[in-house]
C-alpha cells in the first residue's frame, strides 16, 4: 500500500491518544503481527547502526509469571500475552570485532554505554508505537534492571549484555485513558532553554496533576509504616527539623501529594539512589564496566592486565 502524507498525519494523531495498558484479555497477539511489530523496532534509528540490543520474546506463562514477581509482582505483567524483554547487548560485536581484528572497548565506555541505551529506547519505542497503531495495549516496565542478575540466570544471558527495559504488550480489555500530560510550554522550547519562574513550573505542574493526593491509613501500625519511610526519602533532601515539619503537616491533614507519592514512596528517593550501586554491581557480572574509565589515571593506558 503506498504511503501518504494523509494517511501519516492519521497515525500521527492517533498517537497522541497512547496510554500505558495495564489490563489485558486472553486472546493471543497473532505471529504475524508480532513480526511486524518487531520488524518496525529492527529499522528504528542506532547510532552508526551499530544495534548493541537484543530482544527476548517471553510467551510462556510460568516464566511470565516470574517475571512478574521479579519486576515487583505487578500482575499485568503475569496477564499480558507477549513480554518484551530489551537488552544492551554488547556480546555479539566483541565477538565480531575480535574476528575482524578491531579495537573493542564498548563494554567498558560510558559513550557507548549511553549510545546502547539510546539505541535500545529507539527500538522499544518503535514496538511500542507500532502497537498502539495496530490496536495493541503495552506498558513500559523499567524495574527488569533492579533485578538483572537473576533475569541473566533465568534468560542465560551471556556476558556484556543487561536488560534493560521490559514491554507488556496485549489486547486492552478497556481502552485505557490518557494520562494528563505537562503543558507545552514548559517541556518544548524554541532556539533555547527559557527563563522559566517558580510560579510557571508550579502551575504546570498543579495542572497536571491536579490535586491528587494519597491518603495515610486510618489505622496503625500501616500509617506509621508509611511515614516513616516517607521520612527516610524526606531525609536525602531536608534537615530533620523541616522532614518532622513535613511529616507533621501530612499527618494532620491525613494525606500525601502526588510529588511525595512518587518520590517518597513509589520511586523512594534513598532506595533508588543506593540501588544504582547495586545495579552496577551486577552489570559488572555481566561484564557491563561503563564507568571503568573513572579507575583510571589520566593518560594511561586502558588494556587489562
Amino acid at each position: 500500500m503506498p504511503f501518504s502524507p494523509e494517511a501519516g498525519l492519521q497515525a500521527v494523531r492517533h498517537m497522541q491518544t497512547r496510554a500505558s495498558c495495564r489490563s489485558f484479555d486472553d486472546r493471543p497477539v497473532p505471529d504475524e503481527l508480532l513480526q511486524e511489530i518487531l520488524s518496525a523496532g529492527l529499522h528504528a534509528a542506532s547510532g552508526g547502526n551499530l544495534q548493541p540490543w537484543s530482544v527476548i520474546i517471553e510467551r510462556d506463562r510460568d516464566r511470565a509469571r516470574r517475571l512478574s514477581e521479579l519486576c515487583g509482582g505487578q500482575k499485568f505483567i503475569a496477564e499480558a500475552p507477549v513480554n518484551l524483554l530489551f537488552l544492551l547487548d554488547w556480546h555479539r560485536y566483541q565477538v565480531y570485532a575480535a574476528q575482524k581484528d578491531a579495537p573493542f572497548t564498548a563494554y567498558k565506555s560510558y559513550m557507548h554505554f549511553l549510545i546502547g541505551v539510546e539505541d535500545v529506547l529507539c527500538a522499544a519505542q518503535s514496538m511500542e508505537t507500532a502497537c498502539h497503531l495496530v490496536g495493541l495495549g503495552s506498558c513500559y516496565v523499567g524495574s527488569c534492571n533492579h533485578c538483572g542478575e537473576a533475569l541473566a540466570e533465568l534468560y542465560r544471558l551471556p556476558q556484556l549484555t543487561y536488560p534493560v527495559v521490559l514491554l507488556s504488550v496485549g489486547w486492552p480489555k478497556t481502552q485505557p485513558a490518557t494520562a494528563p500530560k505537562l503543558d507545552p510550554s514548559v517541556l518544548i522550547f524554541e532556539g533555547q532553554y527559557p527563563d522559566l519562574t517558580d510560579d510557571q513550573i508550579f502551575a504546570a505542574y498543579e495542572e497536571k496533576l491536579r490535586g491528587r493526593t494519597l491518603s495515610l491509613p486510618d489505622k496503625e501500625p500501616f500509617r506509621g509504616e508509611m511515614l516513616e519511610k516517607l521520612r527516610r526519602s524526606l531525609a536525602t533532601t531536608y534537615d530533620s527539623g523541616k522532614v518532622e515539619q513535613i511529616l507533621h503537616a501530612a499527618d494532620e491533614q491525613g494525606f500525601i501529594n502526588e510529588t511525595q507519592r512518587r518520590f517518597g514512596l513509589h520511586y523512594h528517593a534513598r532506595d533508588m539512589y543506593e540501588n544504582g550501586g547495586r545495579i552496577l554491581k551486577m552489570m559488572d557480572k555481566q561484564g557491563l564496566r561503563p564507568f571503568d574509565a573513572l579507575d583510571k589515571h589520566e593518560g594511561e593506558d586502558c588494556n587489562e592486565n
